[in-house]
């Protein structure tokens, strides 16, 4: 489908902009809405969402929509809407996670660690054995061992192992914010000290928005922020705006009105008032008198009586660089006509509201300096983020001794909606910086034949030193994604190569500067392969490689998601020695003539059993039969040129989990952890489960859902989920014995991707939503089959009085112990809270609107305290009060947000030993309050190793220790206590010595008296524990330690019983 912007949409965009422009008008008159009206908009809004008409497609179907085969995403978008404004507004995270890791640092710099008081008493579980989402992998060069690998997580940070040819190597987080989505990596040739990071995937349709690009000097230790990010808030674009820079009392962004004449750049500047000395100076109808003040600077006049043309005309003849015109009528601004017949006006003009221009002509009259940016947009009447949050790739090039830095910057969109929301539309394109990223410029390049420009999605250096750069279609204009261009001097890029292609990658010869291989996701054949040996004066079609799955077809060995997973790179000694990647690998040793498959995803015909979804080859630093293989299951390690790889995932804790369940202590004895996963299916905890990070095992494949243990005591089955209702199973874990409960066909679409379930353990039934487009319903199953009754199915249960929109949280209250037949509790996407009483049977139930009139938003958690009666509520969307409670079943309401930073929150449990202590997950990790019961809670980020990741479920066992699932970085636990959350210096009695405290790696510790067993855990400056040992300090000799990290300062934490101590000491 083309997604080339409509042209005309004026009745919408009118109405649009002219509520955004009242919205933008600041006034002290502005009423607050009702929340009547917030959930009347907030219903049109999600009528009207962006994908309503995507979420009955196939995944076939989506393929060919370029959109992401799974629906997750697009689901949290609608979810997580502001109800006043009809999107997200994400941007607000970065600035409370910027606030977040100032605080962590100083928290960090005083000696807390992870686990030292009830408020962090976290422990990372792992797994240790599943990645995740890999794009960005590159052998350290400053390592000629070829041991150090970096490699970042596309939502779990930035890691490194130092020695990967080591199956049993462990993966380390390397200090960077957590929660960035690294996407690529580059290191600079000329001091190879010198790495930068790329952000954001543009591939999954803001599925995975990024912060621009990362840059570090000292080898990957520590990392700065250089370029990008998200610009400003998320708006209905108008066709021209005034942003307000400083002072920070005014500054906003305010719609603006272009003129007919004059050019339409953007150019940022200080404001000068204009006079011409009249006696209504600032009309600016006659020659500047102040032409010193107003040169290099942005006039601001206003309108009166005369032509704009004119106005614009004296101020551009005082030295002016651009105009402001305020309307000397209230209401929103207008355009300015006239015809410059001569093309006389060469600075961009725009009138912005009397309003607008009120506060900033007081700032002017007060003395402050305006600062304010004039921009176009080509994007009237939609939603715009602009800023660059999507780096398809970095390349540093050497030119005779200056480091260039090239970023190809993305772009991306949540489509099919009215209006659209888009993802730095004015800003995607070819960055360039000489300066080690002090400054950047964006590199021009020529238009496609459709005059739209390109976007940059491969940078590759040629064997002459040549950049070269593929293209994928710009997601607004839909074309130039078959494009290949060339530059010798790094400025001035010329078309070498065009195809029928939407996205690109190239792999250049080593050697022959002529020499390229061309991989394309192609617009009428599935996946395309060419070969120049001539600078492309001619080309050669390659064959493709023919997966020995029996699933998929000769021409397309992506499997339609050719947008998603598709790489290929040459061998940098052997220019013939191709490997490409799609759902699995590839090797070509004759240039592409003949292919030999070097993997299948699930081993299939005696391969390499390695994770579907390839997105990295990486070769080692003058080793190439050393490589590395990034994919939707992590990083994969060959020896041998590419044959038999092998996963090197061990503490590579990366993997995105939706839902957590963990077994009662009675019976299954042992500590079982079960945890649903993004691509990775339901993995099990098992076996010897220990308090640090573990193990799991793939129960079911695919996406995992819902996952459950029952917990009545005496059964020892547990349930997991497919997407959808695709696949309910039960699985006994005493006896292993497997049974499908359900199985639906996916594209059925039967519930959500991601589907809410809910299991009532004390009478064995299980919940499902099974709404479909506007047919609301919840299907009810049994889990076990007695004797006479039909099967699993009860019943599907539907009931449009009450249950008006899709149920977004189910629950069960675990302290109902009488009657025969459920109570269900519904949380509903439009904000209602329902009691479904007798749930669980084919009819009589009861039903029940508990809800507040006050709620707004999507529910997003129900969680029960000490009876029935005390409920907790938590909402996904910004801009509501997300967390409420009541006390009395539902008869009324408290909201709990207190200081709560805007922003979704998707989980939350009480402290069933401390009432007043209740934690929340959220987008940025776990918060946790010590004040429940006051009317505004206080608030605060607990301090643990999972830093501010988002966590999407909690579960709690009877032994009051409670779960985690962070979509990122895995699964972490921690206990509740009785105690009050405070910070006490609980050290050990006797003292322990740890020294040098400066070292290569290589220290000693002792204790001056027996302490027997001691258990030592060593955390990094980012929290993450990097070494756990126990120790025997017998107070005779001192006990040596290596440990093998990248250089810094760490903290290392003594326990004995329920003492510790801690010791900073540094690795140099």
């Amino acid at each position: 489908m083309t997604k080339k912007l409509p042209i005309v949409l004026v009745l919408i965009i009118t109405l649009i902009c002219s509520i955004s422009c009242a919205n933008k008008e600041k006034s002290d008159n502005t009423k607050e809405p009702s929340i009547e009206a917030l959930k009347a908009s907030h219903k049109k809004f999600l009528e009207n969402s962006p994908f309503k008409n995507t979420q009955e497609l196939t995944k076939k179907e989506r393929a060919n929509k370029g959109l992401p085969p799974k629906r997750y995403m697009e689901r949290l978008w609608e979810l997580t809407m502001n109800p006043a404004l009809g999107h997200p507004t994400p941007e607000n995270l970065a600035t409370i996670q910027k606030e977040l890791i100032t605080q962590r640092k100083s928290d960090l710099a005083q000696g807390r660690i992870p686990g030292d008081d009830s408020n962090n008493n976290w422990v990372e579980r792992g797994p240790n054995n599943v990645g995740g989402r890999t794009r960005a992998i590159i052998f350290d060069p400053n390592d000629s061992s070829n041991e150090t690998v970096f490699a970042g997580g596309v939502s779990g940070g930035l890691w490194k192992n130092t020695n990967i040819s080591n199956a049993s190597s462990v993966w380390t987080s390397v200090n960077i914010p957590e929660n960035l989505n690294i996407s690529s990596i580059a290191v600079d040739p000329n001091n190879s000290k010198i790495m930068y990071v790329g952000t954001g995937e543009s591939y999954v349709q803001g599925d995975v928005n990024g912060n621009g690009v990362w840059k570090s000097t000292d080898g990957g230790n520590s990392w700065t922020h250089v370029f990008g990010g998200a610009e400003g808030e998320t708006v209905i674009q108008t066709a021209a705006s005034v942003t307000v820079n400083s002072p920070s009392e005014i500054a906003n962004r305010n719609v603006a009105e272009t003129a007919d004449f004059g050019p339409r750049n953007t150019v940022t500047g200080d404001l000068v008032m204009a006079s011409d000395g009249s006696a209504s100076p600032y009309e600016a109808c006659g020659r500047i008198t102040n032409n010193a003040e107003v040169k290099g600077k942005i006039a601001l006049i206003y309108r009166g009586n005369c032509g704009f043309i004119d106005k614009v005309k004296y101020v551009q003849d005082a030295g002016a660089i651009g105009v402001v015109v305020i309307n000397n009528e209230a209401g929103a601004p207008i355009g300015m006509g006239g015809t410059d017949t001569n093309n006389a006006i060469t600075i961009p003009s725009v009138m912005i509201s009397m309003s607008a221009g009120s506060d900033i002509r007081s700032a002017i009259d007060s003395g402050d300096t305006v600062n304010v940016k004039i921009r176009y947009s080509s994007f009237a009447g939609y939603y715009v983020l602009n800023g660059n949050q999507h780096i398809n790739d970095v390349l540093v090039r050497d030119n005779n001794g200056v480091s260039e830095v090239y970023i190809a910057a993305g772009s991306t969109a949540y489509f099919d909606s009215s209006p659209f929301t888009l993802l730095g539309p004015d800003d995607f394109g070819l960055y360039k910086s000489v300066d080690a990223g002090s400054n950047w410029s964006a590199v021009s390049l020529p238009l496609s034949e459709n005059g739209s420009r390109f976007e940059p999605n491969d940078i590759e250096l040629g064997a002459d030193n040549t950049v070269w750069v593929a293209t994928r279609n710009s997601l607004y204009y839909s074309d130039g994604g078959g494009t290949i261009l060339s530059s010798k001097e790094g400025n001035v890029f010329t078309v070498k190569h065009t195809l029928e292609g939407s996205r690109t990658q190239i792999a250049t010869s080593p050697t022959n500067p002529n020499k390229i291989y061309v991989l394309a996701e192609g617009t009428e054949d599935p996946v395309i392969m060419q070969k120049t040996t001539d600078g492309f004066a001619t080309i050669t079609e390659l064959p493709l490689p023919d997966d020995v799955d029996p699933n998929m077809s000769a021409d397309d060995f992506c499997r339609n998601q050719a947008y998603y997973n598709l790489v290929i790179k040459t061998d940098p000694k052997n220019d013939e020695t191709v490997f490409v990647g799609g759902i699995d690998l590839f090797k070509s040793e004759n240039g592409g003539v003949v292919w030999n498959q070097l993997s299948h995803w699930y081993g299939y015909d005696d391969l390499a059993n390695v994770h579907a979804d390839q997105h990295a080859i990486v070769f080692g630093n003058n080793d190439s039969s050393k490589m590395v293989f990034g994919n939707d299951g992590g990083v994969y390690y060959s020896s041998a040129s590419g044959e038999n790889a092998e996963a090197r995932n061990n503490g590579y804790n990366v993997t995105q989990f939706y839902t957590v369940a963990i077994s009662p202590t009675s019976p299954f004895k042992s500590e079982l952890i079960l945890a649903g996963s993004q691509d990775n299916g339901n993995q099990l905890f098992q076996g010897v489960v220990s308090p640090g990070i573990n193990s799991t095992t793939d129960i079911t494949g695919g996406d995992g859902a819902a996952t459950f243990f029952d917990q009545d005591g005496e059964d020892t089955y547990l349930i997991t989920n497919y997407v959808y209702n695709a696949l309910i199973t039960k699985i006994d874990y005493r006896t292993g014995v497997r049974t499908t409960i359900f199985e639906d066909e996916e594209e059925a679409s039967n519930g959500e991707f991601i589907n809410i379930q809910a299991l009532d353990s004390r009478l064995d039934y299980l919940f499902s939503n099974f709404s479909s487009g506007n047919n609301y319903s919840y299907i009810a199953f049994r889990t076990k089959v007695e004797e006479g009754e039909t099967g699993f199915v009860v019943d599907t249960i539907s009931n449009a009085a009450f249950l008006n929109a899709s149920p977004t949280a189910m629950a069960v209250s675990p302290h109902e112990t009488t009657g025969d037949h459920s109570t269900l509790y519904l949380g509903l996407e439009n904000g209602k809270l329902l009691k479904v009483g007798n749930a669980s049977t084919e009819s009589s139930q009861t039903w029940e609107d508990i809800s507040s009139p006050q709620f707004l938003g999507s529910i997003s958690d129900i969680e029960f305290g000490g009876s029935s009666n005390t409920i907790f509520v938590t909402f996904h969307n910004y801009g509501v009060n997300n967390i409420w409670s009541t006390n009395d079943g539902g008869t009324t309401w408290k909201q709990k947000d207190g200081n709560l930073p805007d922003m979704p929150v998707k989980t939350i449990l009480q402290n069933p030993l401390n009432l007043e202590e209740v934690v929340v997950g959220t987008e940025l990790g776990v918060w946790y309050t010590a004040n429940f019961s006051n009317d505004s809670p206080t608030w605060v980020s607990a301090f643990n190793g999972m830093s501010n990741v988002k966590v999407l479920d909690l579960d709690l066992r009877e032994d009051n220790t409670i779960y985690a699932a962070t979509y990122g970085r895995g699964v972490f636990s921690g206990k509740f206590t009785g105690e009050s959350l405070s910070v006490e210096d609980n050290v050990l009695a006797s003292g322990i010595s740890l020294y040098p405290t400066v070292s290569n790696g290589e220290f000693k510790v002792n204790s001056k008296t027996n302490l027997g067993e001691v258990n030592l855990q060593i955390f990094n400056l980012s929290g993450q524990s990097v070494y756990v040992k126990n120790l025997n300090l017998s107070g005779n000799t001192a006990t040596d330690i290596t440990l093998n990290v990248a250089s810094g300062m760490y903290l290392a934490r003594f326990t004995e019983g329920a003492t510790t101590t801690v010791k900073k000491f540094i690795i140099k």
